[in-house]
């Protein structure tokens, strides 16, 4: 299959890591993959992944600072793209989170909270589907995250246990959130991106 024939996505450039490891993961599944952090560039992809590891308040910072927070609050109105948050990626969704006590995205309303004792979530753990358009099965996928989101059921599509039950699949109008690393769950990580993406 030539380059040209590829489904193409995006993954956007502000300023946290892990994008190497995405990118390799989506090249293996086939997809184009392009990387950038231009209102130019990516005002034309369809599908535009955040990946997510990294300080909550820089990744907010870079996000205004450049714009393109302001560009992906018209995207959730407009409903015309996939926008696809990993980790920190589905953190900044939310109003606000306790790491750095900033103020995220605001576009699906609840708090980013940080598990007690400052204990870190890390590993496969088992995630249950609440609605079936994104997880139909149990599945196991791979964690490495310290605060958990606290959001309406409304948003809630899939749910993890570590120290309590929380939020690891979220969706929003075209935002797709995952807590978890599918670029390192394997099979399972293959199967939900496919899933979201729609091939």
């Amino acid at each position: 299959m030539s380059i040209s024939s590829r489904r193409r996505v995006c993954v956007l450039d502000y300023g946290v890591g892990n994008q190497t490891s995405i990118m390799a993961s989506l090249e293996r599944m086939g997809y184009q993959v392009v990387l950038s952090k231009k209102y130019s560039e990516l005002k034309n992809e369809e599908i535009i992944f955040l990946p997510g590891v990294g300080y909550f308040p820089y990744a907010m910072d870079n996000l205004e600072n450049s714009g393109i927070g302001e560009f992906l609050s018209e995207l959730h109105h407009k409903k015309e793209k996939k926008i696809i948050g990993i980790c920190l990626g589905m953190q900044i969704f939310f109003e606000s989170s306790e790491e750095g006590n900033r103020d995220g995205l605001g576009l699906i309303p609840g708090k980013v909270k940080r598990f007690k004792n400052k204990e870190c979530h890390v590993g496969w753990n088992i995630v249950d589907p609440k609605k079936s358009d994104i997880l139909k099965e149990r599945a196991g996928f791979y964690f490495n995250h310290s605060y958990y989101a606290n959001c309406n059921n409304k948003y809630i599509y899939g749910t993890s246990n570590y120290q309590k039950n929380f939020p690891v699949i979220v969706k929003s109008n075209n935002f797709f959130g995952l807590q978890f690393h599918p670029e390192k769950s394997q099979n399972a990580g293959v199967h939900i991106i496919k899933k979201i993406i729609g091939s």
